[in-house]
């Protein structure tokens, strides 16, 4: 009785199994991380789409951004580039040298040894008889300052005639002197003083010209233009006027000279307002 029992048992709990639906093979299995993993997997169009934003320097920006930089790059595109780059670069050296063999006023540079303690007492005597001479002729500059000026160009190989004439030039139309108007063409200087008189004034063509005329001496006549902004003294025709600190330019071939707030309108023949 209890054999049959069993076998009965048996018999139900199988056929309960035979009969129970496979929850696992009714549904697929899915593995979450590899699904994951394919949602997250870019497409075709996804990857061109980054590929062009990361190729595109403007990308993100707006339209007044995108221009700001457009118009950066132009600019440094229209700016010339710097012939040399090295690190070893001695461009400002070079500068240096080629700005003192200009300037009159290279003597006067802290450091530097005077050149006429290693001349010959010949050399040295040609040199300040030269530069007696040229202190006759020249203003603004001492007998000491001239001699050693001559002296530095003797040392760099110069002849003393050749140095003589080299530093009259230079300080005849140095800075500070003035320049007779027929001599212009020789300066290269941007800035001179000169002196002359108005011989006439035309109207000017812009609104930001206050006076145009043409101002002569003996030696020649230069077109002189007075800027609205300079705030010079108003100048007449006939009227003698020294100018100092004006800007040289070149037009057409023709030296031309601007009053800017920076140069100095004086007339030597106006009397002083306290005598009229």
């Amino acid at each position: 009785m209890s054999s049959t029992n069993l076998l009965g048992e048996e018999g139900a709990r199988v056929a309960s199994d035979e009969q129970t639906p496979d929850v696992y093979g009714a549904f697929e299995v899915v593995d979450e991380a590899a699904e994951r993993e394919r949602n997250l997997r870019p497409t075709v169009q996804m990857e061109i789409a980054a590929r062009v934003d990361v190729e595109n320097a403007y990308a993100g920006l707006t339209l007044e951004a995108e221009e700001r930089v457009k118009a950066r790059e132009w600019e440094i595109e229209r700016t010339a580039s710097r012939f040399d780059r090295r690190q070893d670069s001695d461009r400002e050296a070079r500068t240096r040298s080629y700005v003192a063999r200009r300037t009159p006023s290279e003597v006067w540079q802290v450091g530097r040894r005077d050149p006429r303690e290693t001349m010959s007492q010949e050399t040295l005597a040609a040199v300040n008889q030269q530069a007696a001479r040229l202190f006759e002729r020249t203003r603004g500059y001492s007998r000491a300052a001239i001699s050693r000026m001559l002296a530095e160009r003797v040392r760099r190989g110069q002849d003393v005639v050749d140095a003589v004439i080299e530093l009259g030039e230079a300080l005849q139309y140095g800075a500070g002197q003035l320049v007779p108007i027929g001599a212009l063409e020789q300066v290269e200087s941007d800035e001179v003083s000169v002196e002359g008189r108005i011989s006439r004034l035309f109207d000017p063509s812009h609104p930001a010209i206050a006076q145009v005329g043409l101002l002569e001496d003996a030696t020649g006549t230069v077109k002189l233009t007075v800027w609205e902004k300079s705030r010079q003294p108003v100048v007449r025709e006939g009227e003698r006027v020294r100018v100092r600190g004006a800007a040289l330019s070149t037009y057409d071939g023709r030296p031309n000279l601007a009053a800017t707030g920076w140069t100095t309108l004086s007339f030597p023949e106006r009397g002083r307002w306290w005598e009229r």
